[in-house]
C-alpha cells in the first residue's frame, strides 16, 4: 500500500506533467502557425539570443538546455540552414563553435518571443 506522502509526491509530478504538456502543446502550435518554427528552434534560439556574450559557445547552450548534444546539434543545423544562425569555429580550439543570431534570426525572435512570453502568462497562470 502506498504511503500517503508518496501519493502525493505522485500526484505533484502529475500535476507538473499536466502543466508542462498544456502549455508545451500551446507554445507548440502558435509557435508553428505564427513562425513556422518548433518549439524547441525557438528554445535554441532565444538561449542564444540570452547569451550575454556577442557570440553563445556551443558548449555554454548544451549546459542550459536538456536537449542531447546529438539533438541541440540538429536543431542547430536546421537553424543555420533556415539563416536564423550562424556558426563560426573558435581560433583559439578548433572543436569549439560559436553561435550568434542572424538579423533575420533576432527579428523572428523578437515577434515570437512575445508570443512566448503571452502564452506562458496565459497557460503557466492557470496552474
Amino acid at each position: 500500500m502506498a504511503k500517503p506522502q508518496d501519493r502525493q509526491l505522485v500526484e505533484q509530478w502529475r500535476s507538473i506533467q499536466t502543466t508542462y504538456f498544456h502549455t508545451a502543446g500551446a507554445l507548440e502550435r502558435a509557435l508553428e502557425s505564427k513562425f513556422s518554427i518548433g518549439l524547441t528552434e525557438f528554445e535554441i534560439l532565444d538561449l542564444v539570443a540570452e547569451s550575454t556574450d556577442a557570440a553563445c559557445r556551443m558548449k555554454q547552450l548544451g549546459e542550459r538546455t536538456p536537449m542531447t548534444q546529438s539533438a541541440m546539434s540538429k536543431v542547430v543545423d536546421r537553424l543555420d540552414k533556415a539563416g536564423l544562425i550562424s556558426r563560426q569555429s573558435c581560433a583559439d580550439d578548433r572543436r569549439s563553435l560559436f553561435l550568434e543570431l542572424t538579423d533575420a534570426g533576432r527579428a523572428l525572435h523578437r515577434q515570437a518571443a512575445i508570443e512566448h512570453r503571452a502564452l506562458l502568462r496565459e497557460n503557466l497562470g492557470k496552474y
